[in-house]
């Protein structure tokens, strides 16, 4: 269930999520993001089964996990533990790839949005278990200029002790 043509993540490693139904996520997030299943695991006495997914064009996986029993309840981001996961995209202008990708594959999403405090911009979409995602481009300058401040603020501290 590979998608070579959806656009690129750099951003992340892995994350392992707990979901519902193993084959519904795992058709989910290939066809949504363009994962692609590489590895099945059954760890003894674990009580789950896992299923890697791994980005066709970034060194980025999940591990969808589904235990033996698993509860019914949909994912709630205001419970202790995740809030939200999200994926970095190299430009900004790749986010609007990424909606006319979502768009043709019929998953909802919230568009195109600028995110509080020019931190960048990012598109919000909930996964078959209600586990909230975002795909996020991150404003370098405003983080960048925000250390400049901070470091040019931690020297002047220094300087001025030393008088």
């Amino acid at each position: 269930m590979a998608n070579d043509f959806a656009p690129p993540l750099n951003g992340g490693t892995h994350i392992n999520l707990t979901v519902r139904d193993l084959d519904r996520s795992t058709e989910w997030y290939c066809r949504a993001l363009g994962f692609t299943v590489v590895r099945d695991a059954r760890p003894v006495e674990s009580g789950f089964t896992f299923r890697t997914l791994l980005h066709s064009r970034a060194l980025t996986s999940i591990v969808l996990g589904q235990g033996d029993r698993p509860v019914a309840e949909p994912f709630d981001e205001r419970r202790v533990g995740l809030h939200h996961l999200a994926f970095h995209v190299p430009e900004r202008e790749d986010l609007h790839t990424w909606v006319a990708h979502l768009d043709s594959v019929g998953v909802e999403h919230g568009g195109v949005q600028e995110l509080f405090l020019e931190a960048g911009h990012g598109v919000w979409l909930r996964d078959p278990d209600n586990i909230w995602l975002e795909l996020y481009w991150l404003n370098a300058d405003y983080f960048m200029q925000r250390m400049r401040e901070h470091h040019r603020a931690r020297r002047a501290e220094r300087v001025g002790g030393q008088q």
